[in-house]
């Protein structure tokens, strides 16, 4: 099994706020106008649903749109749900339903097979081409060519795919949320909050090592399975976070969603349990301490890395001897999912750098 590198990992990790920062200054500048176009299309065509499409961690981004929206919209006037491209492709009906409709697929290169597949179904199914919407980084693919409104990530070139893009696609996904709720996308408050999450990662970037040390010492390398248990739009980072576990730690992850794992999978839990537990938004924070009770305490002595931006939760975390904190600043639970893959990004590349399957 080809190795992969370390090297080549660490610099796609290490240009993340730079991306940020150019995906931020495009849609201040140039995207400005097409978020613009894109809410007045909305308004004109009366779109009262949305629909995000996209493999594997494009789907996962579309995690964020689903709970912004769903959170805010009158689901008696308004619709929001996110596909599998394969799921989308092979059971979604298209129905007269869909004339009010606005599709938002996502593929990093925009050519995708599934992707095509997916936009002549529909197309053959009388859905107009002004109902499609694609996120790509390639302006000249099938995706770019074949959507009303074609927005850019701004990721640039990874080596690692999905590495960086992932995490600006987030960010667009956002803003696209923000002008269906027909709500300014990059208001003064929102910018401030953008700018403060990168300055935040960059932070982090220049020192991720020192970072990490302690939090990969505690968890240590004496367990074969990690679990990534979330809720929220961060559940988007437990997903994605499973992913990178299985692809460059070469460690079997697993994403689950809080109210899932308390019923039924928590049988899982011993001592060499092993859990990334993260919280974005103060809602139910009895499930969450009834977890890390659960896991540190009554069914064995695991261990819980928990990041989270909530000052309450980290005392509380801090008190337990098996659960590490890390607290970030990014209070937004809608961006968060950023700062926290970075952070998970990191812990794996150098458990993965521990192991051995890295060189």
């Amino acid at each position: 099994m080809t190795k992969l590198r370390f090297d080549a990992i660490l610099e796609d990790f290490l240009s993340i706020p730079k991306a940020l920062l150019r995906c931020l200054r495009y849609y201040l500048a140039e995207g400005e106008g097409l978020l613009k176009k894109l809410g007045q299309h909305i308004e004109s065509k009366g779109f009262q649903r949305i629909i995000f499409v996209g493999h594997t961690y494009n789907y996962f981004a579309s995690i964020i749109p689903y709970y912004y929206i769903t959170k805010k919209l009158n689901p008696s006037e308004f619709f929001c749900a996110h596909y599998e491209v394969e799921d989308f492709l092979n059971y979604f009906n298209a129905s007269q339903l869909c004339k009010n409709c606005l599709f938002v697929f996502i593929s990093e290169s925009g050519e995708s097979i599934q992707i095509k597949q997916s936009i002549e179904k529909l197309l053959q199914k009388n859905i107009t081409a002004e109902q499609i919407c694609g996120v790509s980084n390639n302006p000249e693919s099938f995706l770019a060519k074949n959507s009303h409104f074609h927005f850019p990530m701004m990721s640039g070139s990874q080596q690692v795919i999905g590495s960086i893009s992932y995490i600006t696609t987030i960010l667009i996904l956002y803003l696209i949320a923000r002008v269906f709720m027909k709500e300014e996308p990059i208001s003064p408050k929102v910018e401030e909050e953008i700018r403060n999450l990168i300055f935040e990662t960059k932070f982090y970037c220049t020192d991720w090592a020192f970072h990490l040390k302690s939090i990969n010492d505690f968890l240590g390398v004496d367990y074969n399975n990690l679990y990534f248990i979330s809720k929220g739009a961060s559940l988007s980072t437990a997903y994605q976070g499973a992913l990178n576990s299985k692809s460059y730690v070469r460690l079997f992850g697993q994403g689950f969603n809080i109210g899932l794992f308390l019923h039924g999978p928590f049988q899982l839990v011993d001592d060499s349990f092993r859990c990334i537990l993260v919280i974005s938004d103060n809602s139910s924070i009895e499930d969450t301490l009834r977890l890390i009770d659960m896991i540190t305490k009554k069914l064995g002595s695991g261990k819980v890395v928990l990041i989270n931006n909530s000052r309450q939760l980290s005392s509380l975390g801090r008190a337990n001897p098996n659960v590490w904190v890390f607290e970030h600043t990014t209070t937004n639970s809608y961006l968060a999912p950023i700062f926290e893959i970075l952070l998970v990004q990191f812990l794996l590349l150098d458990q993965a750098l521990r192991r051995g399957v890295i060189e």
